[in-house]
């Protein structure tokens, strides 16, 4: 179990300094994917910083009240847990003067919509403007508090983008990971804004090209997983709306996605939890069908990127961390489903489940945790880093995934899943699970074209010649 300790430490000027689950990161041991049931130590400059800020908190109890939930929260999820030893959490807390609200006159000035959640209009946080240059200013002051993170950074020469057409875009590009801080990621609690959104705060000048993901929003690991596990939304924010993105062409531990734009069985990257998969399984008749690993339909949003969409993306898991409500359908495509209010109104089905990552985003944010811990590379890696992420994907395919599928023990976790599922009984008239038409297996690939035939030889073209006649 993680530690859930929290230590506190008074700066001065009402500011204090804490330490979350220091045991958990202390020894800096996390498990060792090359051998199940062992763990390794990663170097000090390889731990993983998340630093937590509250804005709009007038009372440092009250911030301390909300440390505690987060850090609840983000270690029921078990990747969090299971890694723990390479999260450094830190926090700190600077007393505002009043909440967060439409005026910004709290500590760090985020601004509150009319919706009650936090604003994004017009991207405040990288914009320019008075304001906006105080927001960071005081953000970086206090980021800068912990004069030891690691600050190293995705290189400039990083490459994601592959045989893109115009208008199409990656979900994760190059512009998202060049500069960014590789083993740093913040968290804004706001007072008064429940509601948040991810975002790439840059440094003043002269380093505005150095940039930190920011999960912006009170109590939301949602909200940090999109920041450290570079995962996407999986629920439908608008219905029968076309995604714009396309998969990327050469797989890289940089650009893999919890969401997908194909549906087509050699595209699909969680194919090996599929029921076509490591753990084979079927039912006939009246038994429920196998549901965990099939194409979901939604999502899409990218980090700072336009809403998620219905058509042409998929998710691998019907509740998720990474779903949430929005335009959601509960069970049905069609108008009897349970979130039609039948006066034209929709009231999304909120499909977040704040327990768990669905299996393929926990594999994902493995492989994130151990890409920023240098354990995914080997001696004789190439040096350039777009050819690195390509090595390690093809690596962790062929080699490092089935002592992952150990580590967690994911055949039983599939079949958890499973039965958890098949209780499921979300239709208009109850019908279960595994009747809805919001998944689909894949599609099969188009099959290759033969390859050309080989030349006559002269004594088959004359005989060929002479049949012809």
């Amino acid at each position: 179990m993680a530690d859930l300790t929290i230590t506190e430490t008074a700066l001065g000027d009402g500011r204090v300094r804490y330490e979350l689950g220091r045991p958990n990161w202390q020894a800096r041991r996390i498990p060792d994917i090359r051998s199940p049931g062992a763990t390794v130590q990663i170097a000090d400059d390889r731990l993983i910083d998340i630093v937590v800020l509250g804005d709009g908190y007038t009372d440092a109890a009250d911030f301390r009240a909300a440390l505690t939930t987060w850090l609840q929260e983000l270690y029921a999820i078990e990747v969090y847990e299971r890694f723990a030893g390479c999260l450094r959490i830190r926090a700190l807390y600077t007393p505002s003067s009043e909440a967060a609200s439409a005026s910004r006159g709290s500590y760090y000035g985020c601004p509150i919509a009319t919706d009650g959640g936090i604003d994004q209009k017009g991207k405040w946080w990288e914009a320019s403007g008075a304001r906006n240059d105080a927001f960071r200013e005081a953000f970086w002051a206090s980021v800068d508090t912990f004069d030891d993170l690691h600050l190293r950074r995705y290189p400039d020469d990083l490459t994601t983008n592959q045989e893109l057409s115009s208008g199409e875009l990656l979900v994760i590009d190059q512009d998202e990971l060049r500069g960014l801080y590789r083993n740093l990621v913040v968290s804004m609690l706001v007072q008064g804004g429940p509601s948040g959104f991810n975002g790439l705060v840059p440094r003043p000048a002269p380093d505005q090209d150095h940039y930190v993901k920011v999960a912006f929003g009170a109590y939301e690991i949602h909200e940090l997983s999109h920041a450290l596990g570079m995962l996407h939304d999986e629920y439908i924010h608008h219905r029968t709306e076309e995604v714009k993105y396309r998969d990327p062409v050469i797989p890289s531990v940089f650009s893999l996605s919890n969401v997908r734009f194909s549906d087509r069985v050699d595209q699909v990257p969680w194919l090996h939890l599929s029921p076509w998969g490591l753990e084979r399984r079927s039912a006939g008749g009246q038994s429920p069908s196998p549901v965990v690993g099939w194409m979901w339909l939604g999502g899409g949003i990218g980090l700072l990127k336009p809403g998620s969409r219905e058509i042409g993306a998929w998710h691998s898991e019907y509740r998720c961390l990474m779903n949430g409500g929005h335009d959601n359908y509960l069970f049905t495509q069609l108008d009897s489903d349970p979130t039609n209010l039948g006066d034209g109104t929709i009231k999304g089905a909120d499909l977040r489940d704040k327990t768990r990552l669905c299996l393929w985003c926990q594999e994902l944010v493995t492989i994130r945790l151990l890409e920023k811990t240098d354990q995914l590379i080997e001696p004789g890696d190439p040096a350039d880093i777009t050819a690195q992420g390509q090595v390690w994907y093809t690596r962790w395919v062929q080699e490092l995934r089935a002592a992952y599928l150990e580590l967690y023990d994911v055949r039983g976790q599939i079949a958890e899943l499973e039965d958890y599922y098949a209780k499921f009984t979300p239709g208009p008239a109850g019908e279960p699970l595994w009747q809805s038409d919001l998944y689909s297996v894949p599609k099969a690939a188009p099959a290759a074209a033969p390859p050309p035939a080989a030349p006559l030889a002269d004594d088959e073209l004359l005989l060929v010649t002479i049949a012809a006649g």
